[in-house]
């Protein structure tokens, strides 16, 4: 399935992300190739497969929601270096 550069424009512009016409050409040509392998893989014969919601059967595990003591947060934010109130200082990740 070939995409045509209108196709291309209209992705970039859902993705919210601008395209040289080079960078569209580069992309719209793999996408198409990625597009190609999907369709191959929507012809394989898939007919005497089970069908499953999960590959995984899980179940939920619940626990009781009992209160904790909070005296433990009170000792953890006493031995951090810097406090803020009840709450632990560190050096800003971002500006």
């Amino acid at each position: 399935m070939a995409l045509t550069e209108q196709d291309i424009q209209r992705l970039a512009h859902l993705a919210r992300i601008e395209l040289t016409p080079e960078e569209a050409q580069v992309f719209g040509e793999q996408l198409s190739s990625v597009l190609e392998y999907a369709k191959q893989i929507e012809e394989v014969d898939t007919s005497s497969v089970q069908l499953s919601s999960h590959i995984d059967y899980l179940t939920d595990v619940f626990r009781a929601d009992i209160p904790v003591d909070a005296s433990l947060a009170d000792e953890s934010i006493a031995q951090f270096p810097q406090a803020a109130g009840r709450l632990n200082k560190v050096k800003a990740v971002m500006e």
